[in-house]
């Protein structure tokens, strides 16, 4: 009975919208999402993440369902894009200055 009347009680309340500011951005729509994850993917499949290959579909759904939960605005799409650019050029430059790509500079260990 308790219980009862605190959850009626709880009904009659006016309960506050909640707000979120996004400064000058917008939330990011399902396919800025899905591009994005797409990119990732992509990428990470060509740098032989998803290994061995008897566990890459399932591993592919645990990274898919990571990004589905994550609210992400268009500038956060942008920036992850962004991120993942700069790392594949990072492995091309270092490839074509004859550095060992799979070898991290000596300033990370700073």
């Amino acid at each position: 009975m308790l219980l009862t009347a605190y959850e009626w009680q709880r009904q009659m309340q006016d309960v506050a919208a909640e707000v979120t500011e996004l400064g000058k951005t917008d939330w990011a729509t399902g396919r800025d999402v899905e591009a994005l994850v797409s990119h990732y993917e992509d990428r990470l499949d060509e740098a032989g993440f998803f290994f061995p290959e008897t566990k890459a579909a399932g591993m592919k759904v645990v990274f898919r369902n990571m990004f589905s939960r994550m609210r992400l605005t268009r500038a956060d799409v942008q920036m992850l894009h962004g991120v993942m650019r700069q790392m594949v050029r990072w492995k091309h430059s270092a490839r074509a200055e004859g550095d060992d790509p799979q070898t991290p500079p000596e300033k990370w260990f700073l």
